[in-house]
């Protein structure tokens, strides 16, 4: 009887289960959006997960996985994530009319944020991140980005950049740390009042912790958007948070020494500022006045936001100059031709001498159009349900740009995985930029810092194709142009010589 009074649970059991079972796939398919993009079939509950994870697993790059489904099912498809939908688009037309749509301007809940506890401008939605945006170019144009007169900052920290190079006398270095170094001064001068040294080793080993960062988000940054696929074993969850809590900790130190040292009639820089602003909103809140976003809350969040993008991807787009200089000493010697006759050798080059650049911004604009160091850009999120040519946008869902697609569509680049900066000058030799470049992304959500990088990388590139010709060490294997990474496109450690220029 027992034995029978056993089977019969256990016959119960699995008939509960098998129900369970059947209600999940019924529930996921009848709650499926109705006219969403076509897309690949997923599995009940994860979704996609299973094949995009073991097309990871064999080194294919999210990007190019994209590229491949979007052959398939057009250029715009949806995935299933757990129980999110994710829009990709692959062309320009599409992301450019996606980004500009008004309700299709949120940010998902970012697992950064969540670390840092502090959404901050870069991962914050509606108001709050309009107010946070407007203020934060407000500040940073008051205090001369982007603006020629910021010329001279930038090349202060270039000239003692190319100082470092030429301490190696020609020997082989790697440029990634000094690069990261240099473009970090850039924007610390801004944020926080200070610069420092590249014998730095704090600094310097704070530097590091974002560029581990950029692999340890998982390719295509998986781990920002989906923090649930922390426990998948390819992913190191627990070293992320240890470096940003590091990360957090520096700022917020910055920020403590800025308390102390506050003067509301002396406002040295972005920091100074936003105490202010945090000041005032605080007493308006004591006195029941209505006041605005720029609170503690947000205030970590957008210092990190300024801080690491203003590093990392600046950094590695000249980190990728400098190698496709060495692998292509033709051209390199074709840049360093035009500065000289531009500029000669008596004097650095200015921004008043880029129109004269051709070439040399075509170079510039064609290693970011090969590299795209943010392959996938930053997703949006749909603040509700809208219409995308035709398809319907359901909302929480996640829309992912790929911009390598877009850069490397054969329909607008000609043999697009070939160097060819001649595709950026016009039949008068004129460079001539091309509305699908979109290395900073479109739309009121395109990076923040978009005119202090490209005045950085005109700057910086210049300075060093004046002042130093870039080689492969003799005794080196040959140079690899190959990118890898996670969210970041980033090269293969390399060294280089920097051989200086008579």
């Amino acid at each position: 009887m027992s034995l029978l009074q056993n089977t019969s649970w256990s016959l119960d059991v699995r008939t509960v289960l098998l129900c369970l079972a059947v209600l999940l796939v019924l529930r996921w398919f009848f709650r499926r959006p109705k006219n969403l993009p076509p897309g690949p079939w997923g599995f009940p509950v994860v979704g996609s997960i299973p094949t995009v994870a073991l097309e990871l697993r064999r080194g294919v790059k999210p990007h190019d996985l994209f590229m491949k489904y979007a052959v398939e099912y057009g250029p715009v498809f949806h995935l299933k994530v757990l129980n999110t939908t994710v829009v990709v688009l692959n062309d320009y037309a599409s992301i450019k009319e996606a980004f500009q749509h008004p309700l299709l301007n949120d940010r998902p809940k970012i697992v950064i944020a969540e670390l840092l506890g502090s959404e901050g401008v870069g991962f914050s939605s509606g108001e709050t991140w309009i107010e946070l945006r407007r203020f934060c170019l407000t500040v940073l144009r008051n205090f001369g980005v982007g603006k020629t007169s910021f010329e001279e900052k930038i090349g202060e920290e270039a000239e003692a950049l190319m100082k470092e190079m030429s301490a190696f006398n020609g020997k082989p270095f790697n440029p990634k740390p000094l690069l990261s170094n240099a473009t970090s001064n850039v924007i610390c001068s801004v944020i926080f009042g200070k610069r420092y040294e590249y014998s730095d080793e704090e600094f310097t080993r704070l530097l590091s912790l974002l560029t581990e960062n950029v692999k340890l988000l998982g390719a295509g940054g998986v781990l920002i958007f989906f923090p649930a696929l922390r426990h998948l074993p390819f992913l190191s969850w627990s070293q992320l948070e240890l470096n940003i809590q590091k990360i957090r900790n520096f700022i917020t130190t910055i920020i403590d020494n800025h308390r102390v040292a506050f003067d509301a009639d002396n406002l040295n820089d972005f920091t100074d500022t936003f105490l202010k602003e945090i000041k005032e909103n605080e007493a308006k809140d004591k006195a029941g006045v209505k006041h605005g976003h720029l609170t503690e809350e947000s205030f970590v969040g957008t210092v990190a936001n300024l801080f690491g993008a203003g590093t990392e991807t600046t950094a590695t787009t000249l980190q990728w100059a400098l190698l496709y200089m060495a692998v292509y000493p033709k051209i390199q010697q074709r840049v360093q031709a035009e500065i000289d006759d531009v500029v000669g050798r008596n004097r650095l080059p200015r921004i008043a001498d880029k129109s004269q650049l051709n070439f040399t911004r075509a170079v510039i604009w064609e290693v970011q159009r090969l590299t795209i160091v943010v392959p996938l850009g930053v997703a949006h999120a749909a603040a509700s349900d809208t219409q995308l040519r035709g398809f319907t946008i359901p909302k929480g869902a996640l829309l992912v740009p790929n911009l390598w697609a877009v850069a490397h569509d054969s329909n607008v680049w000609p043999e697009p995985d070939q160097f060819k900066p001649e595709r950026f000058l016009n039949d008068k030799g004129e460079a001539a930029i091309t509305d699908e470049l979109i290395p900073f992304s479109v739309g009121r959500r395109s990076c923040i810092g978009e005119h202090l990088a490209k005045m950085e990388l005109v700057i910086f590139f210049s300075y060093f194709m004046h002042q130093f010709t870039f080689k492969k060490p003799d005794d080196s294997s040959p140079l690899s142009l190959k990118g890898k990474g996670g969210v970041s496109n980033i090269p293969d450690a390399f060294n280089i010589c920097a051989v200086k220029r008579d």
